[in-house]
């Protein structure tokens, strides 16, 4: 069986074309940002920086008394194609141990939209789940 070498048209450039990572403006994404759910049971606050090729993500989960800081990882920026210097989308990935999360992220009309992606890597057998929530930004 032959495999059928295809590539979308987007990711054809030659090499002069090619845009340096360096360059995506992450600007839509750099801020804090607030779940638009007062009673999400997940991330509740998201603080985004600029951080040399990307970005520096620091997730907030629900807790009690106060929010539970999940620390701060590396997030890798998505172009809306090959040769854009557009900052499309974001991703963040935190390994808990027990449990990895996925957070793959996109600003839609000033809204960031956040699909949350988890998977537990005990024995517990607990299912992978997934969720959307939706965040605005708020003035430091």
């Amino acid at each position: 069986m032959d495999s059928v070498k295809t590539m979308a048209v987007a990711d054809r450039i030659d090499a002069d074309e090619a845009v340096p990572v360096s360059s995506v403006d992450v600007t839509p994404f750099i801020g804090s940002w607030l779940s638009t759910n007062k009673d999400t049971q997940g991330i509740a606050k998201l603080i985004v920086g600029s951080h040399h090729d990307g970005l520096r993500v620091q997730a907030f989960g629900v807790g009690a008394p106060s929010l539970c800081e999940w620390g701060e990882v590396e997030g890798a920026v998505f172009a809306d194609s090959a040769t854009s210097k557009v900052g499309h989308a974001f991703r963040a990935v935190y390994d808990f141990g027990f449990k990895e999360t996925i957070l793959q992220a996109k600003v839609k009309k000033g809204v960031l939209v956040v699909a949350n992606f988890n998977r537990f890597k005990d024995s517990s057998r607990r299912a992978s789940y997934f969720s959307r929530e939706f965040f605005y930004r708020v003035a430091e």
